[in-house]
C-alpha cells in the first residue's frame, strides 16, 4: 500500500494520476458487504525536514459515483509525524454498510500549519475478468450536489481506445460526451459505464469518467479492467465494427442494461 507523503504543506502519492483514485486509501473488504464491519484507512508519512502535526482526519463514504451525498464518520486525531520518511502512520476507522457494492471514500487531512485541509479520495473499481468476457456493465450513481437545477457534463477518457469502446448510460439512456444532463437540486440518478473490448488480446484498461458543472470539476470515477488473452479460432477473431454496427450494438446494450 502506498503512503500519502506530507512535505512542506503538500502531499504526494506515487502513481496516483487522478485525485479520486488515491492509492494511499484502503478499504477492507472491497467491495464492502452488508452488515460486515469494514475497515477504512490511509497511511501517512512525513518526507519533509520538520515534524508535522495532523490535528484531525475526517473520513466520509458515498455510493460509487459522482456528485452524491456523503456519510460523515467520526474524526480521528491528532497525529504527530516525525521528519522521518521511514515512519508510516496508519490511520483506520470502522464502518458498517447498510447496502452492498463499491464505495467512494474521501479523507480531509487537517495539518496544523495549513489554512485548508488536504483532500484525498478513492473512487476506484477494479474488475478481474475471465478471458472469454468482452462486455462489462458497471453501475454508479450520478448526482447534482448544488442547491439549484444544474447541467452535469460527463467526459470519458482512458487508455487502449483503439480496442476499447466506453459509453455511459444515464437513466437507461445513452449519454454523449459533453452533452448536458439536467438534474434538480441534490437529485441523484442511476447511471452505468459500458465497456466493450474489440480484441482478444490481454487487457489492462483504465477508464475514467469526470463530471463538471458550469465548467467546474465535481468528481470522477475510475474503472480498471484486467483480462488475460483469449485464445480463439481465427474464424471467431474480433473485428472492428463499422460505425453503423457499433451504434446498433450500443443500442442493443442499452436495452439489455435497462432491463437489468
Amino acid at each position: 500500500m502506498e503512503a500519502i507523503q506530507l512535505n512542506n504543506g503538500r502531499y504526494h502519492v506515487a502513481r496516483a494520476s487522478h485525485r479520486y483514485a488515491c492509492g494511499g486509501i484502503f478499504v477492507t473488504p472491497d467491495p464492502p458487504q452488508v452488515g460486515v464491519a469494514t475497515t477504512l484507512g490511509l497511511y501517512l508519512k512525513n518526507a519533509g525536514t520538520e515534524p508535522v502535526t495532523v490535528s484531525r482526519v475526517e473520513t466520509m463514504v458515498a455510493q460509487f459515483g459522482m456528485g452524491v451525498g456523503w456519510e460523515q464518520l467520526p474524526p480521528l486525531g491528532p497525529f504527530h509525524l516525525p521528519a522521518n520518511p521511514e515512519h508510516v502512520e496508519e490511520i483506520t476507522c470502522e464502518w458498517t454498510p447498510l447496502t452492498g457494492g463499491h464505495r467512494c471514500v474521501r479523507a480531509l487531512i487537517h495539518v496544523e500549519t495549513l489554512p485548508q485541509p488536504l483532500r484525498v479520495g478513492r473512487n476506484l473499481q477494479v474488475i478481474e475478468s475471465q478471458a472469454e468476457r468482452s462486455h462489462w456493465h458497471v453501475p454508479f450513481r450520478l448526482g447534482n450536489p448544488e442547491a439549484e437545477r444544474k447541467p452535469v457534463v460527463l467526459e470519458i477518457a482512458g487508455n487502449m481506445r483503439d480496442v476499447i469502446d466506453a459509453h455511459v448510460l444515464v437513466n437507461s439512456r445513452l449519454a454523449r460526451p459533453g452533452e448536458p444532463i439536467w438534474l434538480d437540486p441534490r437529485e441523484e440518478v442511476d447511471a452505468a459505464l459500458l465497456v466493450r473490448a474489440r480484441t482478444g488480446s490481454a487487457l489492462a484498461s483504465t477508464n475514467t469518467i469526470e463530471a463538471t458543472i458550469d465548467g467546474r470539476f465535481v468528481d470522477g470515477i475510475q474503472v480498471v479492467v484486467h483480462r488475460p488473452a483469449h485464445i480463439m479460432h481465427p474464424a471467431h477473431a474480433f473485428a472492428s465494427p463499422s460505425s453503423g454496427e457499433l451504434q446498433e450494438r450500443m443500442l442493443d446494450e442499452v436495452v439489455v442494461a435497462a432491463g437489468r
